[in-house]
């Protein structure tokens, strides 16, 4: 079965609610006017055997019994057009009665005056409302049985019923255009927005939908739209991109392995030349297998399956290491490394691996970028209580090297960005150190920053990371 579309399950809905209260309104009206018409009789009934009764007590204190008969008789005619009458004394003599053959019909149950029972009673096809009660005036008692024909009532009520019933299928049919109508035009911006978002493709993500003026739920949800395409364009121009450089960033290492390899095998040559090429062709290839391990760190952080596997790691041992994995490349250049490193326990929770690859980046672009002979500065310091979880480890690397300029500090962090300088000194990079080192800070929940050396040269790394004892 085809579920309904959200037009006609409003429209629906609406309805529905609208029926129960419909119908419910109708009924509490039919039952208010009866309840009208039916109070409005039995107090009509009520006045009737209260004035009865006044009337006794008059005519009894001035007439002889003998004589009621006849007063009994004009009182029932003067005020016959309230309601029917009927006196029986305690000796069973009738003192008034209606004067139709279908009055014997209606017997009301006796009940108090002040706790009066009106009941419901049909005599000759007519509907009344009648009761019965005993008054007692001096040492006499009598029946008064009085009852009100409900024809006219009756019949003004089921008019009414009828007109309730016509009324509320019209009123619901209305209400089903109407609703269907409006629920329409409450989701035309939605079917806007549906366009709208079928003209957006990989080659058109710069577009968005329109945003309804009203401040509504349509415009929050065609804002969170805009804000999610945004989200989108700004990584597949990510990605783009990442693609081209990484591309670019390829090329040159594979283009300068296969012209070396091309040209040595142009022509016989010899050994030595041979030897020259493949050493070429092998430094190409450590070039492009750096590469590829750094954009694979990078596409691996992107997709989220980084490995997460949190232990405490001692950031003085992961210095120790990354100073040796520097040490040859430092001998060449004769740049002079130290190390100062405190004696506190500086432990983070962090990944080993994530966490050495990281401090490898930092130490060793400070290697590469320092002239020969300069130093490098390599120092781990904590701050605030570890014990209590609130401390922070601080790695700092100072290098005598020309610096980072201003312009370049905020985009040094960018994949594939690399300053003039950097490119003079260090053609081999590939750009991404930083950037791979700021994304293992961020996911260590630490921060990175760049600043000149303490003499106001060279250039300062300062990474900081929240300390766990546990």
């Amino acid at each position: 079965m085809t579920p309904l579309s959200i037009r006609a399950r409003l429209t629906v809905g609406f309805l529905g609610v609208l029926a129960v209260a419909t119908l419910t309104l109708a009924f509490g009206a039919w039952w208010l006017f009866r309840a009208s018409v039916v109070g409005a009789a039995d107090e009509a009934l009520a006045a009737r055997i209260e004035g009865t009764r006044h009337f006794i007590e008059t005519i009894q204190q001035e007439l002889p019994a003998e004589e009621l008969h006849d007063e009994f008789e004009e009182f029932a005619d003067l005020t016959g057009g309230a309601a029917l009458l009927e006196v029986v004394d305690n000796t069973g003599r009738v003192l008034c009665r209606p004067t139709f053959a279908d009055w014997s019909a209606i017997a009301p149950p006796l009940s108090p005056a002040t706790n009066l029972r009106v009941v419901a009673q049909t005599a000759g096809n007519q509907p009344y409302r009648a009761a019965a009660t005993e008054v007692t005036v001096g040492d006499h008692r009598y029946r008064v049985t009085t009852a009100v024909p409900m024809s006219t009532e009756y019949a003004a009520l089921g008019q009414f019923g009828w007109l309730l019933a016509g009324l509320v299928p019209s009123v619901m049919a209305l209400a089903a255009v109407g609703g269907f109508w409006l629920s329409g035009r409450a989701l035309s911006p939605v079917d806007r927005m549906t366009r709208d978002a079928r003209l957006i493709s990989v080659h058109h993500l710069d577009r968005r939908i329109d945003v309804p003026p009203a401040d509504d739920e349509l415009r929050r949800l065609a804002v969170t739209f805009n804000e999610l395409l945004a989200r989108l364009q700004r990584a597949f121009d990510d990605m783009v991109r990442f693609t081209a450089e990484a591309s670019h960033e390829l090329r040159t290492p594979v283009s300068l392995a296969r012209t070396t390899a091309e040209l040595a095998l142009s022509r016989p040559r010899q050994n030595s030349d041979y030897q020259a090429a493949l050493a070429d062709v092998l430094s190409h290839t450590e070039r492009m297998s750096t590469l590829v391990d750094d954009l694979l760190v990078m596409a691996r952080a992107d997709a989220g399956l980084e490995r997460r596997e949190l232990s405490p790691v001692d950031v003085n041992r992961v210095v120790e290491q990354a100073l040796r994995d520097v040490r040859v490349e430092a001998e060449q250049k004769h740049v002079r490394v130290s190390h100062e490193r405190t004696n506190a326990p500086a432990t983070v929770m962090g990944s080993g691996e994530s966490l050495r690859r990281l401090a490898f980046i930092v130490i060793h672009n400070a290697v590469q970028y320092t002239s020969n002979g300069g130093t490098v500065r390599v120092g781990v310091t904590t701050r605030g209580r570890q014990s209590d979880n609130g401390g922070e480890v601080v790695l700092e690397v100072v290098d005598s090297g020309p610096g980072i300029p201003v312009a370049d500090r905020a985009r040094v962090f960018d994949r594939f960005y690399r300053g003039a300088h950097g490119r003079q000194v260090a053609p081999e990079g590939s750009g991404l150190g930083l950037s791979i080192a700021q994304t293992i800070v961020e996911r260590h929940h630490g921060s990175i920053a760049l600043d000149d050396g303490p003499a106001g040269s060279g250039c300062l790394v300062r990474v900081t990371l929240p300390a766990r004892s546990r």
